[in-house]
């Protein structure tokens, strides 16, 4: 399943609601199907990825941006489950950040690099075909071939420097 999304396509704002409306509902089918429960807090987390689809998260912005959109609270337990959860089915996938939290972000089925600023915590994503270099490389100078593309480097920005 590839989930692309954004709001800047300039689509229609009813088309742009049907494409949210369908990547929640393609969340929760997936959880169902799975045999998950389909709570509350679940759709809450579902809704708040879809609105931010092109962002990362670690697991405390997350839950802040779920408790800041919603009237009940959803404890952070619940939302390391449905990450876990969401990431089982492949729907959704993180990172490791030398010093900080994962970071969690919508699947996309394309390989992954991540530029992230220590100074700032900005984080900049490179286009696809930078993989394709980093997995050459590897492959012709030690004969190793990558199964999980999904690279963090960390750095400083240009405005940090």
């Amino acid at each position: 399943m590839k989930i692309i999304l954004s709001s800047s396509m300039g689509l229609g704002t009813s088309m742009h609601k049907r494409l949210r409306y369908n990547l929640i509902m393609e969340l929760l089918k997936h959880l169902k199907q799975n045999g998950y429960r389909i709570t509350e807090s679940r759709k809450m987390i579902c809704e708040v990825l879809e609105k931010n689809v092109h962002f990362h998260f670690s697991v405390n912005e997350l839950y802040k941006l779920i408790n800041s959109e919603s009237r009940s609270i959803v404890d952070k337990t619940t939302i390391y489950r449905t990450l876990d959860a969401l990431e089982e089915l492949g729907l959704l996938t993180h990172s490791h950040v030398p010093h900080k939290s994962a970071i969690y972000f919508i699947n996309d089925k394309n390989q992954n690099v991540h530029l992230i600023c220590e100074k700032c915590d900005k984080i900049i994503d490179l286009p696809n075909n930078s993989i394709n270099s980093i997995n050459s490389i590897l492959k012709n100078e030690t004969h190793f071939e990558s199964i999980n593309n999904n690279y963090v480097f960390v750095g400083t920005c240009i405005k940090c420097k």
